[in-house]
């Protein structure tokens, strides 16, 4: 079993603080509660489209549902485990959420992985604005950027600067497991 991730803990902890039961946030998230349960306790990373429905159920946005709580630090830990993960339907692409809310919508990164031989999320999963820069920085494995219909072969600690609003994906294109790391910049 895995251990609980922020994502989790943060649901819980709004749930809680708003005095609901798991079966409430359920019914008007349109959910099981036996799903609201495993999102909780880490049991089950949510889709995209679930992490809506949960934000939905509490009106809030699925951005403010991954922010951490506010510290008033100047230093802001997020510990190993506690990154919101995120899944996508249709593809085994899963995203851990690094720095959620820390860069006031101006900056966000992710830990995206794929699955070997697996083609990323589909870019209509994902809300683009156009003129959006991202930086693309393979962490791990063998993999395909796909930019405005051309496809670049990159590997480990290869980079590439995007234009965000044309249409982009990436692909694993190794047998092993591959990660890469996403900066939205804009």
């Amino acid at each position: 079993m895995r251990c609980v991730n922020g994502l989790g803990s943060r649901i819980k902890a709004l749930r809680e603080e708003r005095g609901l039961l798991q079966k409430h946030v359920a019914e008007k998230a349109g959910l099981t509660a036996s799903k609201v349960s495993q999102i909780e306790s880490g049991r089950l990373t949510p889709s995209l489209r679930t992490l809506g429905k949960v934000a939905g159920a509490f009106g809030v946005s699925i951005p403010e549902l991954l922010e951490p709580p506010a510290s008033g630090e100047s230093v802001h830990i997020i510990r190993r485990g506690g990154h919101p993960l995120v899944s996508f339907e249709d593809s085994s692409e899963r995203w851990m959420v690094l720095g959620a809310g820390l860069f006031e919508g101006k900056v966000r990164a992710v830990i995206a992985s794929l699955d070997g031989g697996a083609r990323g999320a589909s870019i209509d999963k994902v809300r683009i604005k156009p003129g959006q820069k991202k930086l693309f920085y393979v962490l791990q494995g063998d993999v395909a950027l796909r930019h405005d219909g051309k496809i670049y072969r990159m590997r480990k600690g290869d980079s590439a600067l995007v234009d965000g609003g044309a249409p982009h994906n990436w692909d694993n294109v190794g047998r092993r497991p591959a990660r890469v790391l996403w900066v939205i910049l804009g």
